[in-house]
């Protein structure tokens, strides 16, 4: 399988989930093809590399645990793997806040949802600032919508599995949530009043 798809056949992913639960070597290519992605979607939230190392490493550790025990339904394997990782990465936040002042969580809160390189995703042509500020003017629901599906290229079906939606609620999200951020983007930013102040007396 190369390193160059994004997606596992719906097929061959059911049949290595079946056969993982007893054969080491179907879960390993599970474990190659999603390691990447996993680690990609949990560091971007954390971080931090050696954080992010031990919560995906904790991941894969939990989906071989459920599948030798049997608690894993053989449906969005993908999905659920990222729902585990968000899990494990909530975990780790709700862990730093026992250490954390509350402004240093209020900076951890506030850079998990940061929309990095979504900009380019959502459209390469726009200026970045503009579109950094419409993320950040949209509800905290719309924002991760937009972010799972382009930020980290979750097809429907993962990104429905990770929210616990069916695939039709999550198309009406993300049709809302792209709605929002194309009004964001058209509505004109405010100008401070101290500058308006400033452009008057100048003139």
């Amino acid at each position: 399988m190369g390193s160059s798809q994004t997606r596992m056949d719906r097929d061959r992913e059911r049949d290595l989930v079946d056969r993982a639960r007893s054969d080491a070597a179907a879960f390993a290519e599970l474990y190659d093809f999603y390691l990447p992605r996993i680690y990609g979607f949990v560091h971007r939230r954390v971080g931090e590399r050696s954080v992010a190392e031990d919560l995906t490493s904790a991941t894969f550790q939990r989906a071989l645990e459920a599948l030798r025990h049997e608690r894993l339904r053989n449906d969005a394997f993908g999905g659920w793997l990222y729902r585990v990782a968000a899990n494990a990465v909530t975990d780790n936040y709700r862990a730093q806040r026992h250490h954390a002042s509350g402004t240093d969580t209020d900076a951890l809160a506030s850079a998990a949802s940061l929309p990095g390189p979504a900009r380019d995703a959502f459209a390469a042509a726009l200026d970045r600032d503009e579109l950094r500020r419409a993320m950040a003017a949209l509800p905290e629901r719309h924002r991760t919508v937009l972010n799972l599906r382009f930020y980290d290229d979750l097809d429907p079906d993962e990104a429905a599995t990770l929210l616990g939606c069916s695939r039709g609620t999550f198309a009406v999200r993300l049709h809302r949530a792209l709605a929002a951020l194309r009004a964001a983007i058209e509505t004109p930013a405010l100008v401070p009043a101290a500058s308006t102040r400033e452009t008057s007396d100048a003139a």
